[in-house]
């Protein structure tokens, strides 16, 4: 938990473009270095190589990193330190998280701000070469769109965020823990306000409930979900059946470009650098760019399939009706009102960018036989995924009664017999049956295969050594 003795807590602004400042000096001091020293054996390696073109980036993204220092210096110094005033303090996870900010910002310039309260994982991530790194997790999030209030000759956004119960409390710094974050991001003319406060939060206390219930929290006039640029998913239509969800294709068509790139990249890639070796080990560089190309095509693949998958849900009196079209394949399924129990928010995915985390929800539907079907993907922060939860249950009428649920929802099913075994054939984990004789030994085979082939590589550059060696072998 952070170390917050006042109700007043500030942005970790000052702390960044500083770290900015350093990362940039000691990225561009290394870079300009390699090249004054390199000189001509930097041209040539390009030339040897294709792949070392690659390193011709590193000067562009020296300076990328200055004009970012520089950006969050300015910013700095525009809006100054704006701290974030918790009431209650310190804000409690199952019960309130509220406060204001004052901005030196005219109202004019400011129609509205967007704030998202996230809980974070943060851990140590540890390599099988004793590397590690720092990583986070966004496991929950909720999203606010506020218009400011006039405050003197500035304005002041008062905030109220519910974090669930459920939900682990800010903790002390270890090897994994969690925190909270508040990002506030208000776009205005020249350099955005765009900062992080990292609060903290206690799990709250059946007394400190009962007190903070009599205290009604002020917000600023919330901005709907609906017309906000989230709101456009999914698109909803009142039709002679009933009520449609339409989530439409490329929804996801920021994540979707970055992995078709990402994939595309990785490939050509892999071309170049694994060129230099096919002379020297062919057999073994012939299964690594095979395992790099696969690699790229499914990260390829998977973002068509975020582009190229649309998903509609018809809710009337009668039940659901769920169409999913992927590469222009439809899959349809109908669940009848006396079969659903609930339609349950869960997270579905998550994506940093900068200061911005973002955390999306799916809905699933939960059948009286334990099954759970998706019916709603994409949607930003839990209060929005909650709203269109809302709506489908509505939509289902007054008449409809949750079902009672038969059997367990954590309850494996049981998997087919093939599959049993293919999972078993590829996993490292000893299983729970054993392999047949006819599949142990071609998985030791595949798991051996990188060895094989380079002792055969081998074999054919010091054909010598390998008979010497075989010799000895009993």
């Amino acid at each position: 938990m952070p170390n917050i003795t006042s109700n007043q807590v500030l942005s970790q602004s000052a702390k960044q473009y500083w770290l900015h400042w350093l990362f940039a000096i000691i990225w561009n001091a290394m870079t300009w270095f390699a090249i004054i020293k390199g000189g001509d054996n930097i041209l040539k390696a390009f030339e040897a190589n294709p792949v070392f073109y690659f390193f011709a980036l590193f000067p562009f993204i020296g300076l990328w990193i200055i004009v970012i220092a520089i950006k969050e210096t300015l910013a700095w110094y525009k809006f100054g330190k704006t701290p974030v005033t918790l009431n209650p303090f310190p804000a409690q996870v199952g019960n309130l998280c509220a406060g204001y900010i004052d901005l030196p910002i005219p109202a004019k310039n400011a129609p509205q701000a967007v704030l998202s309260l996230s809980c974070i994982r943060r851990y140590i991530s540890r390599s099988h070469d004793g590397k590690h790194s720092t990583r986070e997790e966004a496991i929950w999030q909720d999203r606010l769109t506020l218009k400011p209030d006039n405050y003197r000759k500035s304005i002041r956004l008062n905030f109220a965020f519910p974090p669930p119960a459920h939900l682990p409390a800010s903790e002390e710094k270890s090897d994994s823990y969690h925190l909270w974050k508040l990002n506030i991001r208000i776009a205005v003319p020249g350099l955005d306000y765009d900062r992080i406060f990292e609060l903290p939060l206690i799990a709250a206390g059946q007394d400190a409930i009962a007190t903070n219930s009599r205290i009604q929290a002020k917000t600023s006039t919330i901005i709907e979900h609906r017309d906000t640029e989230i709101g456009s998913i999914p698109e909803i239509t009142k039709t002679t059946n009933g009520t449609k969800f339409h989530y439409g294709y490329g929804r996801a068509k920021v994540v979707a470009f970055a992995l078709i790139l990402m994939g595309a990249f990785f490939a050509v890639f892999a071309h170049y650098f694994f060129a230099g070796f096919q002379n020297f080990l062919p057999t073994t560089t012939s299964l690594m760019i095979f395992l790099a190309y696969l690699t790229a095509l499914i990260i390829f693949l998977l973002g068509l399939f975020l582009i190229a998958n649309s998903l509609s849900t018809e809710v009337n009196l009668m039940g659901v009706s769920k169409q999913q079209r992927t590469f222009g394949f439809l899959l349809e399924e109908k669940i009848e009102a006396k079969d659903i129990v609930d339609i349950t928010v869960e997270k579905n995915g998550s994506s940093t960018s900068g200061n911005t985390t973002k955390v999306w929800f799916c809905l699933k539907l939960i059948t009286r036989d334990g099954k759970k079907i998706e019916v709603g993907d994409s949607l930003e922060g839990q209060s929005y995924a909650e709203q269109i939860r809302q709506e489908m249950l509505s939509a289902l009428g007054l008449s409809w009664k949750p079902a009672i649920l038969t059997t367990p929802i954590n309850e494996v099913t049981p998997i087919p017999t093939w599959l049993y075994w293919l999972r078993a054939f590829f996993s490292k984990k000893q299983s729970e049956r054993p392999l047949s004789i006819w599949l142990r030994w071609p998985k030791k085979l595949l798991s051996n295969t990188f060895l094989i082939a380079f002792i055969y590589d081998m074999h054919l550059l010091f054909p010598q050594a390998t008979d010497f060696v075989s010799k000895l072998l009993p």
